[in-house]
C-alpha cells in the first residue's frame, strides 16, 4: 500500500490508498490505522477501483479516531471483486463526543463488461462506529454463492452502497438528506434505489443501482456540494 498526498486549497489533509499492484492479490493483509486530530478535516479515498483479483483470499482493516471537533470523511471508490476472488474488509471508526464522520461504503457486482456478474467466491464488509466507547451503528454484508445464486438474488443490481453520517458537523446534511430521500418518489429498477434512516447520532442511507456509474453520479448529487463547503475544495470535480 501506498498513501499519496496530495495538496489542496482546502483546511484538510486528504490521503488517497493505492497500490503498486493495482489491488488486492494472493493473500494480502493490509491494516491502516488513522488519527484524526482535534479540530482536523480529512479527506481519505483511493486512485481507482478497489479491485480484488481472481484466486485472491485477502484482507483489509481499517481502524481510525477522530478526536474532539475533528472531521473525517472516508470516502475510497467502489470495491471491485473479480470471479473466484475471497475478500474480508473491516472498518471501525471511534469517534470523541464532537468529532464528525461522513463513511462511504460501496461495492459493485465486478467486472460486468468482461461478463462476471456477483461471480466473487466470497465477499465479507462489516463497518462499525462508536462515540466515546458505545457502539452507534454495526453493519455486516456477507456475499457468498454458498447461500444461492448471487446474479440471481441481485438481479438488476449492479453495485450498492451504504453512506454512514455522524456528528455536529453534519447535523443540516443529516436533516436535509432524510427529508429529500423521504419526500422523493418511490422509484424502482433501474434508477438508483435510496432508503434512509435517521437516529439521534446521525444518519444512514442505502443505495442500490443498475451500474456504477450511476451509483456515483448519485452518491455526489448526494453528499458532493455539502462535502465540498467542509473540504474546501472539490476532491470529486477531476476524478471522474
Amino acid at each position: 500500500m501506498r498513501l499519496l498526498t496530495p495538496q489542496n486549497h482546502g483546511p484538510g489533509a486528504w490521503v488517497y490508498a493505492s497500490s503498486l499492484g493495482g489491488g488486492f492479490v494472493g493473500t494480502d493483509d493490509l491494516s491502516l490505522d488513522v488519527d484524526v486530530r482535534a479540530g482536523a478535516t480529512a479527506f481519505m479515498s483511493s486512485q481507482s477501483a478497489g479491485k480484488v483479483y481472481r484466486a485472491t483470499d485477502s484482507r483489509f482493516t481499517v481502524n481510525a479516531r477522530v478526536e474532539d471537533g475533528a472531521t473525517l470523511v472516508n470516502w475510497p471508490d467502489p470495491l471491485m471483486a473479480f470471479a473466484g476472488a475471497r475478500f474480508t474488509q473491516r472498518q471501525h471508526f471511534e469517534l470523541a463526543p464532537t468529532a464528525s464522520l461522513v463513511c462511504v461504503d460501496a461495492f459493485t457486482a465486478g467486472r460486468v463488461a468482461s461478463g462476471e456478474r456477483w461471480a466473487s467466491e466470497h465477499l465479507a464488509l462489516r463497518l462499525s462506529v462508536a462515540r466515546a466507547g458505545r457502539p452507534l451503528f454495526v453493519d455486516g454484508v456477507t456475499l457468498s454463492p454458498r447461500h444461492g445464486s448471487l446474479d440471481a438474488r441481485l438481479a438488476g443490481v449492479g453495485a450498492m452502497a451504504t453512506v454512514v453520517i455522524a456528528g455536529p458537523r453534519f447535523e443540516a446534511l443529516c436533516d436535509a438528506l432524510h427529508a429529500r430521500l423521504g419526500a422523493a418518489p418511490l422509484e424502482r429498477l433501474p434508477s438508483t434505489l435510496t432508503a434512509s434512516s435517521r437516529w439521534p447520532w446521525g444518519l444512514v442511507v442505502r443505495l442500490a443501482s443498475p451500474t456504477t456509474a450511476a451509483l456515483v453520479t448519485k452518491l455526489t448529487a448526494l453528499l458532493a456540494p455539502a462535502l465540498v463547503d467542509v473540504l474546501g475544495e472539490d476532491p470529486w470535480a477531476r476524478k471522474w
